[in-house]
């Protein structure tokens, strides 16, 4: 089994932006919420987004890898993934550039995250769909 590792460094990966977002609200002095401040709003959604794709990602990767998906796909599939939302995190943590709340670049880094994120989770719910009727 393969899954196992990518939900391990995917925790690793939520420890380390939990941990920036909780610096952040010491620096802001955001108790609750992101005190109006971009930054932490940056942190915040940097750890939420990954929150929130994750437990799809690694159901629909174990579900395939059960399903006989080949080991090499899955560490394919998985390492995209997680490259993705490396991606997505650098983007949102330090390579955006905005004036005020307006974004004033192109967020390359995080649209290339995105992009992994949807396409890993699409083939994956291509790939359990045809499992399971096969």
């Amino acid at each position: 089994m393969a899954t196992p590792i990518y939900a391990a460094l995917i925790g690793l990966l939520l420890v380390f932006l939990s941990i920036h977002a909780i610096k952040g609200r010491r620096k802001y002095g955001a108790g609750l919420g992101d005190a109006g401040d971009i930054q932490m709003q940056r942190r915040i959604r940097a750890q939420g987004n990954l929150a929130e794709y994750a437990p799809i990602f690694l159901i629909l990767l174990g579900y395939a890898e059960y399903g006989n998906l080949p080991i090499w796909a899955v560490h394919v599939i998985g390492v995209i993934f997680i490259s993705g939302r490396m991606m997505h995190a650098y983007s949102l943590v330090k390579a955006e550039q905005y004036d005020g709340h307006k974004l004033t670049a192109n967020p390359v880094w995080r649209i290339r995250g995105m992009i992994c994120k949807f396409n890993c989770i699409g083939l994956l719910a291509a790939i359990v769909t045809v499992q399971y009727f096969i």
